[in-house]
């Protein structure tokens, strides 16, 4: 049978879905499905949509969130606590005034001034603005992915720029970029029924790479996790960059089932929780 590729605007950018096994008379339902779901999800949770969930949330400062917001914050507290504060949703502020090319604000807060008790959120710090743009992108991929298997889709493959999930039991080839050379890629992994996320310092930076959009004092480049959902690879990748190379294996002792590669400034590899089983291979990073 054939396989139906579609790519839709989200998030910021674009998201590749393929769906193996559809026919293209069905494919275009099916993606609208998929979009639809996916374009409602991410209402939920847009930084910069003055009228999302999100937004509402850190204007109110005190409301009744959905299940899929009480869900996201859930889990990203808990990597917030889990990392000492290393990864903290609560500095929008400083995340917002990097983008725009401003010096980052002086912020007293915390992920600790974000009570969270059942649906009901509380910001209790003036300077909290919550940002979870470094785990929304990777629920909102697997919600793409359970919906492909809810309608029917017996295999696919979610891309959102560099953040995969693959499911049904097809293989895909995946590389990773070379954090200072866009023009090459290092050797491939392959992976099955597993999700791939990448943070790094080299796709979104202002002048220079230790101004980019993950803020924090780190000596990794790029760090690269495959997990079993996105949304956890997504998180656990901004963990382990933030965490750097005297933290994150650590903090990867109670993440067994984790697979982690990292490259340092120096651009030495640290390899993690057994990552060369993925036909790895040996990895070149030209220095």
């Amino acid at each position: 049978m054939a396989d139906a590729t579609r790519t839709m605007p989200l998030m910021g950018g674009t998201v590749e879905v393929v769906m193996y096994g559809v026919e293209e008379p069905l494919a275009n339902d099916y993606f609208e499905e998929l979009h639809t779901e996916a374009r409602r999800l991410q209402h939920i949770f847009d930084f910069f949509n003055p009228s999302s969930e999100l937004s509402l949330l850190n204007k109110n400062r005190r409301m009744r969130v959905s299940d899929e917001m009480a869900s996201i914050l859930r889990k990203a507290l808990e990597y917030s606590n889990e990392t000492r504060g290393a990864y903290d949703i609560s500095i929008g502020k400083q995340i917002m005034a990097r983008k725009q090319g401003k010096s980052l604000p002086k912020i007293s807060c915390s992920f600790r001034n974000i009570l969270l008790e059942g649906n009901r959120v509380t910001l209790n710090h003036p300077d909290v603005l919550i940002d979870l743009g470094s785990i929304a992108k990777g629920y909102v991929g697997d919600r793409i992915i359970e919906s492909m298997h809810e309608i029917g889709i017996e295999s696919g493959f979610v891309d959102a720029r560099g953040d995969m999930r693959t499911y049904g039991g097809r293989e895909e080839v995946v590389r990773i970029q070379h954090p200072r050379d866009k023009n090459r890629t290092l050797n491939p992994i392959v992976v099955q029924d597993m999700a791939v996320a990448t943070s790094g310092d080299y796709n979104q930076y202002y002048g220079s790479f230790d101004k980019s959009h993950i803020i924090g004092d780190t000596d990794f480049i790029s760090a690269t996790v495959v997990s079993e959902q996105l949304v956890d690879a997504d998180a656990l990748a901004s963990c382990v960059f933030l965490l750097g190379t005297t933290k994150a294996g650590k903090f990867l002792e109670g993440h067994k089932d984790t697979k982690v590669f990292a490259i340092d400034k120096a651009l030495d590899q640290h390899i993690y929780n057994d990552f060369q089983s993925l036909h790895f291979g040996g990895v070149e990073c030209g220095v």
